[in-house]
């Protein structure tokens, strides 16, 4: 094969260095991830697609004439391609995650606008394996006449070079379908997901073919669920009031299973036993979707099989804590990479305060949603699991939805004045769409949010002094009570001296207070102080304005500070003092605040949550009226479940790792990647268990996509009159 005719070129050496660069990127690319197994199944498919799709440019570049054209056009295209894996090879180092090309495209002007020091930065750092990705290139160059002969090259041999290609792909294809990553491959397709199981120019491949035709579809099979009732344990009495009579089902198709009608509360006679001897208290379901009138009367297939769906599953009950902030004003912070490490007693003494009163949450985890910042803001926000859909995310395909679940609407439809600000670019993750159909008027830098800037990271502190007083006064004006969000920004990354201006502003506070910790650590404790001072300046407002009893602040983190991890050492385990990593259960524990002042004492929290609770817990607080089974979380204190069983109702913290999903509960705690289960102690489950709450875990997972996918809201709850004139 050396030679096909005398006076010919030879096509072997383009057969050979095609193939073996597009496998040498994908190998060094998995080779180099931190997270996701090297030496699994998913090599299959990854070296398949690569070697097809080596033969395959071979093909190409043998068959363009002339040569000089060839040889621009690969060169060019090889040089695509390496920079394609660096920037896929950084955004993995950095974000722990892949990225696709069209969030990529979308994304590329506020990175560099926003975020160019980090860029830089850390394509420095990471120099070395970026020059070690164009090896291919620099070996094209070298060799490119030998690649691409000058002299002609057979042409009736080169359709020979598509066999290979064929077979190849087609195996892959086969084995990708059909094998054990077959969701991965179609319905449950993302780019960060699919990169570690299939390589990444098969990945980007399917991303531009789904974003033409449109992404396959879960098959969802009507009749599979049936629709819930009150289980034969409930006593008679509660079902009374619990349950939906047929006469009312009939009369009114929207009647909630939580109402009760006047005349059952009048019927009730009480007798001297019911004076001496104090009987439990009786407490209704979060359930206000008849989806039994919803399945009679819906002719879509789909949304028939998720009513069906919802309306199986049992409402969390309403409990002791069940409106007990009913009409206090609220305050929600996500803030940025926040992590338990940055709560110290004397250095963040608010951070401190906030986090041991009021009720104090012991196993509380801010799971990796693979979305960085937006995935963990759209989780505390939506109370649903966020994922990559459609070329993007759950958050910006939501703001075409109807989300009435979410606070800004919630607390909006009982006539709370709703504010939203970000101390960044108000268009960054496209907030500009999103936040606004949250419910909330939204502000942040460039629309309406100003504040001295300074460097970057901006200050958490100034963008509280810029909107506190404006909120107060209002409230003490009007007395109608508020909501404000806030997405803060000062503890983002990088973490380094003369790198982060919050960092820098508390260098030599965070140097004196931890003198033995690398500074990296400290530059992150550093970080966390300027958070701690916005904090404590609300809380000195809310006080000197007399309304610190009626305001209740609640905090959760969007992810934890994953760029401490860097690749060749993990700051983070280093500060938190605990063996583990990113496919760790560990790495994800966190702290939740949720204070006020008027709490007497602390409530302690043993129960498993996790950023998905938030929401729903907050709506039963409050004493909202929702219907529990429409969040993906649950109401932190519904106490309707047995620890033993896996229930819908359980307390549930879902952990997404490399290679699927360990979880937590609270009758233990599973390791997806050691397939062990480890009971707490006295706890005995069943042999079915780990199935039956992967089963679940599996289901919600799919739901939280169509409920965004499906505008399903939109289908089962009513909009005010307001909205729907608008």
């Amino acid at each position: 094969m050396s030679n096909v005719n005398e006076g010919r070129g030879s096509y072997l050496a383009a057969l050979l260095f095609y193939p073996l660069a597009i496998l040498f990127w994908e190998l060094l690319l998995k080779g180099l991830d931190r997270v996701n197994p090297f030496l699994d199944i998913s090599l299959v498919p990854t070296v398949l697609f690569s070697l097809a799709t080596g033969f395959l440019l071979a093909f190409i570049f043998l068959i363009i004439k002339p040569v000089v054209l060839s040889r621009i056009l690969s060169g060019i295209t090889l040089f695509a391609l390496w920079v394609i894996f660096c920037i896929e090879f950084d955004c993995n180092v950095f974000y722990k995650l892949y990225y696709g090309i069209a969030y990529t495209v979308s994304m590329t002007g506020q990175v560099m606008g926003d975020f160019s020091d980090v860029v830089y930065s850390t394509a420095i750092k990471y120099i070395g394996y970026e020059l070690l990705f164009s090896l291919p290139f620099v070996l094209f160059f070298v060799f490119m006449k030998k690649i691409i002969p000058s002299k002609e090259v057979s042409r009736k041999k080169t359709p020979f070079v598509l066999i290979p290609v064929v077979t190849l792909f087609a195996g892959a294809v086969l084995f990708s379908r059909f094998g054990p990553n077959a969701d991965v491959y179609t319905y449950a397709f993302s780019v960060p997901n699919s990169v570690p199981k299939i390589g990444l120019l098969n990945t980007f491949r399917l991303e531009i073919t789904y974003l033409a035709f449109g992404q396959p579809q879960e098959k969802l099979e009507s009749g599979e669920y049936e629709l819930w009732t009150p289980d034969g344990e409930i006593t008679e009495t509660e079902s009374s009031l619990v349950a939906i009579s047929e006469e009312n089902v009939s009369e009114n198709p929207d009647a909630s299973i939580k109402d009760e009608t006047a005349k059952t509360k009048e019927q009730k006679v009480k007798t001297a036993e019911d004076f001496i001897e104090e009987k439990p208290k009786i407490y209704e379901y979060n359930a206000t979707v008849n989806f039994a009138s919803l399945i009679e009367n819906e002719t879509n297939p789909k949304l028939k099989s998720m009513h069906e769906y919802f309306g199986s599953l049992e409402p969390t009950k309403q409990n002791e804590y069940t409106g007990i902030f009913k009409g206090k004003n609220l305050v929600f912070l996500t803030a940025e990479a926040f992590s338990p490490y940055a709560v110290d007693e004397e250095f963040t003494p608010t951070l401190y305060k906030l986090a041991n009163n009021g009720f104090v949450f012991k196993n509380y985890y801010q799971p990796s949603w693979s979305l960085s910042t937006t995935g963990g803001e759209f989780a505390n926000l939506s109370g649903i699991i966020p994922q990559w859909m459609e070329g993007g995310n759950s958050f910006l395909a939501s703001a075409r939805d109807y989300m009435p679940y979410a606070p800004g609407n919630l607390f909006g439809s009982v006539g709370y004045r709703c504010r939203a600000y970000h101390n960044s670019a108000y268009d960054y993750y496209e907030r500009n769409k999103t936040h606004p159909n949250l419910g909330y008027e939204y502000k942040g830098i460039g629309n309406g949010l100003v504040m001295e800037l300074g460097g970057w990271p901006y200050s958490d502190l100034l963008m509280l002094e810029a909107t506190t007083d404006e909120i107060i006064a209002e409230h003490l004006e009007t007395g109608v009570p508020f909501h404000t969000y806030y997405m803060t920004v000062s503890g983002h990354c990088n973490y380094a001296w003369g790198a982060n201006a919050m960092s820098s502003k508390h260098k030599e506070e965070a140097k004196e207070a931890f003198p033995d910790e690398p500074a990296t650590v400290q530059a992150y404790k550093a970080a966390n102080k300027e958070l701690d001072l916005a904090l404590e300046y609300l809380i000195d407002k809310l006080d000197e304005a007399g309304i610190l009893d009626d305001t209740v602040i609640v905090m959760g983190a969007d992810h934890y500070p994953y760029a401490m991890a860097e690749a060749n050492k993990d700051y983070y385990k280093i500060m938190s003092g605990i063996d583990d990593n990113a496919n760790s259960i560990s790495r994800y524990q966190n702290t939740l605040i949720l204070y006020c002042s008027a709490m007497e004492e602390p409530v302690i929290v043993d129960t498993p949550c996790s950023s998905i609770d938030i929401m729903p817990t907050i709506a039963n607080l409050f004493g909202m009226e929702y219907d529990s089974r429409l969040y993906s979380g649950r109401d932190i204190f519904a106490t309707n479940y047995k620890v033993e069983e896996a229930s819908y109702t359980m307390p549930l913290v879902i952990v997404p790792v490399a290679g699927g999903y360990s979880f937590v509960t609270a009758a233990g705690q599973y390791d997806v990647r050691t397939r062990e289960f480890t009971p707490n102690e006295g706890v005995t489950v069943s042999e079915d268990y780990v199935k039956d709450v992967q089963k679940i875990i599996s289901e919600k997972w799919k739901y939280a996509r169509l409920i965004i996918a499906n505008n399903y809201y939109k289908a089962v709850i009513p909009k005010p009159e307001k909205e729907e004139e608008q």
